[in-house]
């Protein structure tokens, strides 16, 4: 009788042990989880040409500009309720250089348009002055498959620069007492260049791939979508 009292204690306390080590698994956390996939599988649909952004920061850092400096912020959020999404970005607006009045209108046209989605992503970009200042912008949300509540990633990467004038230099030949004195004059004037078409693409395709880079380092998205030209990414 011992024994068998000892066997149904142990069993008991089996039990015990496997309904605690092995809790329910809690809907919210999974939902939240779902929306942060969503989020990522958004991101990872955007393309971008390794190859072409490489060529392009040696070539800008190299023959175009003469002043660089950049940043990237980062900002992930989980769990905000759809009811708080305005505050949310009027937040973004106020807290971070690179998101103008019309940027923020756009976003409202984007993430409230009518509708349902699972994951939406906006991108947006600034290049203004001679001095130029560059900011691209990129959010992307995904939604809870209940739709209450939205996960966000959010990046600005700022580029200050300056694109270096052309310099043009004209050679002047002279001569007196019939050639026997001659000498040159050279002259000197500067041309303001300008990122031609293709190279805005170019830019455009340079800055998304800094900016995926900086989800990645963050370890927020696992890999970056590489084409293998500028020809296979769509017109921005």
């Amino acid at each position: 009788m011992k024994i068998l009292r000892l066997l149904l204690i142990l069993a008991k306390l089996t039990l015990s042990c496997m309904q605690t080590c092995d809790p329910t698994p809690d809907p919210c956390a999974k939902q939240n989880n779902t929306a942060y996939e969503r989020v990522k599988e958004s991101l990872h649909s955007v393309k971008v040409c390794k190859y072409d952004a490489t060529e392009t920061e040696r070539q800008l850092k190299g023959e175009l500009v003469d002043h660089w400096n950049e940043k990237t912020d980062i900002v992930k959020q989980t769990k905000i309720p759809i009811s708080d999404l305005p505050k949310f970005l009027d937040h973004l607006h106020d807290a971070y250089e690179g998101i103008d009045e019309g940027t923020r209108k756009k976003m409202n046209s984007v993430f409230f348009a009518k509708g349902g989605w699972e994951h939406k992503l906006m991108e947006w970009k600034m290049v203004k002055g001679d001095d130029a200042v560059a900011r691209y912008g990129m959010i992307a949300f995904g939604r809870s498959p209940d739709k209450e509540f939205v996960d966000c990633m959010f990046v600005i990467y700022k580029l200050d620069f300056k694109i270096a004038p052309k310099v043009i230099v004209t050679e002047n030949k002279h001569s007196m007492f019939f050639d026997f004195i001659k000498w040159t004059i050279h002259t000197q004037e500067t041309e303001e260049q300008t990122l031609g078409v293709r190279t805005i693409k170019a830019f455009q395709n340079f800055v998304r791939s800094k900016a995926l880079k900086g989800f990645v380092e963050e370890g927020l998205i696992e890999q970056i979508n590489y084409v293998g030209s500028l020809d296979e990414i769509p017109d921005a």
